[in-house]
C-alpha cells in the first residue's frame, strides 16, 4: 500500500472541502478492505474494490451491501458511531 497513487475519487477525498461538517485536516487510514479518513470529528469508511477469497467487493452493488451489513452490524453495540451508508459521488463546478 506504502508508495501506491490513489485513485482520484479517494484523492479527492482528502480535501477538507469534501465533507459538510467543518474539517481543517483529513488523515487517509488505509487497511486491505478499506480507505478510513479521519476528518473533523466524524470518521468515513470506503470499501476497496477487492476480491480476498473470503470477501468479494468487486463490484458498487456488492460494497454497497457489505456497509449495509457493516452499519447494522455494529450499530448494535456502537448506535453513535455508525450513522448509516451513503453514495459517494463526484460533481464539478464550471471552470473547475
Amino acid at each position: 500500500m506504502e508508495g501506491e497513487r490513489l485513485p482520484s475519487h479517494i484523492e479527492a477525498l482528502l480535501s477538507p472541502s469534501t465533507y459538510p461538517n467543518p474539517v481543517d485536516h483529513v488523515d487517509l487510514i488505509q487497511t486491505h478492505i478499506s480507505y478510513v479518513f479521519l476528518a473533523g470529528d466524524n470518521v468515513y469508511k470506503v470499501k476497496k474494490p477487492v476480491h480476498m477469497g473470503f470477501l468479494d467487493h468487486t463490484t458498487l452493488e456488492k460494497r454497497r451491501l457489505y456497509c449495509e451489513e457493516e452499519v447494522r452490524l455494529n450499530r448494535r453495540l456502537c448506535n453513535d458511531a455508525y450513522l448509516g451508508v451513503v453514495t459517494v459521488t463526484a460533481s464539478w463546478q464550471e471552470g473547475t
